[in-house]
């Protein structure tokens, strides 16, 4: 069984999302599929509803690590280190994301993060490739190949002793004794047609209270880079929860009622560092008591 979402942008399709999600029996869909037409676009009255709720959440279950949207989208691409407006701005990023994931390496972090994976995944031979940077360089080929350019963040089967003692090898497969807590994105996959890109992302296991916003919008981002730095245009953004679900947290309806009622101004997604000295804060949780029955 799979349940399909067709929506314009990043919040109408989440909350239609969280509305089959309600619906459905324990909160859960296998094979919950999510088509969005303009990921470039989200409903921030939508997000901002979410962000007052994780908020109260955070206030409500002090040591649970809630989020904001920004937060958990830069795990995928982390913004402040694209500037487009400079030389070679995709060597840039590659290098400032490289540095970073050495760094988070360093300090034995667990399994890393997904910009870390992209930019420096661990190769059967113990070397390091940089996927995204593969990618760009077919796209930029003069013959325009529709679909040769696909990104795991999973590393399957048993990792070897050299591989064990690595801090992001750990495996995801029957290897694997963790139920929670690593890599939840499983793939990435990008279609070149009729000079635009689209991206497929699959997720082992997709929480819409948590991370499923903020995910759409990492991916979008990811997307809008690849898509600049190779001369296309942005398509569609395509997003596979093979187990999506609803958290068993407090207040599941009324955050989607409080999102309903927010939901219809339309407004473009940041796509790249801002200025030099602008500050980020604006981007965090607010800072609120719980007002909603826990």
């Amino acid at each position: 069984m799979a349940t399909y979402i067709n929506e314009d942008n990043i919040g109408e399709a989440w909350l239609q999302a969280y509305r089959e999600l309600i619906r459905a029996p324990g909160h859960m869909l296998v094979n919950l599929a999510v088509n969005i037409r303009n990921p470039l676009m989200e409903d921030v009255g939508v997000r901002n509803a979410l962000e007052i709720d994780l908020a109260r959440l955070r206030a409500v279950r002090a040591g649970v690590p809630w989020h904001s949207v920004h937060t958990v989208a830069n795990t995928i691409f982390p913004i402040s280190l694209y500037q487009p407006h400079l030389p070679d701005a995709a060597t840039r990023f590659f290098n400032l994301s490289l540095a970073g994931n050495q760094a988070r390496r360093g300090k034995n972090k667990g399994w890393g993060t997904y910009i870390g994976r992209l930019v420096a995944y661990p190769g059967p031979d113990g070397k390091s490739v940089n996927q995204l940077e593969r990618i760009l360089q077919v796209l930029r080929e003069a013959r325009n190949w529709a679909d040769l350019y696909e990104a795991p963040l999973t590393y399957p089967g048993e990792a070897s002793a050299a591989e064990s003692a690595s801090s992001d090898m750990n495996v995801i497969g029957p290897s694997d004794k963790r139920r929670r807590g690593g890599p939840c994105l499983a793939h990435i996959s990008v279609t070149a047609e009729n000079g635009k890109l689209h991206l497929t992302a699959q997720y082992r296991r997709h929480s819409y209270v948590a991370r499923a916003y903020g995910n759409f919008v990492g991916l979008a981002r990811l997307l809008n880079f690849l898509a600049h730095e190779s001369g296309h245009g942005v398509g569609t953004l395509f997003v596979i929860g093979t187990h999506a679900e609803i958290e068993s947290v407090p207040g599941r309806t009324d955050l989607l009622v409080a999102a309903s009622a927010a939901s219809g101004t339309r407004q473009p997604i940041e796509t790249s560092s801002r200025p030099l000295g602008a500050a980020w804060s604006d981007l965090d949780l607010p800072t609120i008591a719980p007002t909603r029955a826990q």
